[in-house]
């Protein structure tokens, strides 16, 4: 999933933001899942590890991502939230437009919410 996503924000070259793209993630998922109350069609789980310096390498971060979320709609919906947020993009008030968008139909489909269910006890 990181990678997906990264390789939609195409004002994004190296690897100088790829701990904010990892922090705008969760927060997205976070987003879509408790204000939402959206159910993601797998999880996400990327961490990233510090690795300190050495007398022959730098330090540097290493990103690890076991996400099983492949849908596409999901990926977009994430994808447009990062690029809303990271930054300062002169298009914000339409990213912005185009993630509720987003969001909206995510709720609205069956495929991810709970609505309608009945859980008895």
């Amino acid at each position: 999933m990181f990678a997906e996503v990264k390789a939609m924000l195409t004002f994004i070259t190296g690897n100088d933001y790829d701990e904010k793209i990892v922090r705008e993630i969760r927060a997205c998922v976070m987003d879509l899942t408790r204000t939402a109350e959206i159910v993601l069609p797998g999880e996400v789980n990327i961490t990233i590890t510090e690795q300190p310096a050495t007398t022959s390498e730098p330090e540097r971060v290493i990103i690890t991502d076991t996400s099983t979320v492949t849908d596409d709609l999901v990926i977009a919906t994430i994808a447009t939230w990062c690029d809303m947020r990271i930054g300062n993009p002169p298009n914000y008030d339409n990213l912005l437009k185009a993630y509720e968008s987003l969001k909206g139909q995510l709720r609205l489909s069956k495929s991810y919410t709970v609505y309608g269910e009945v859980t008895t006890e």
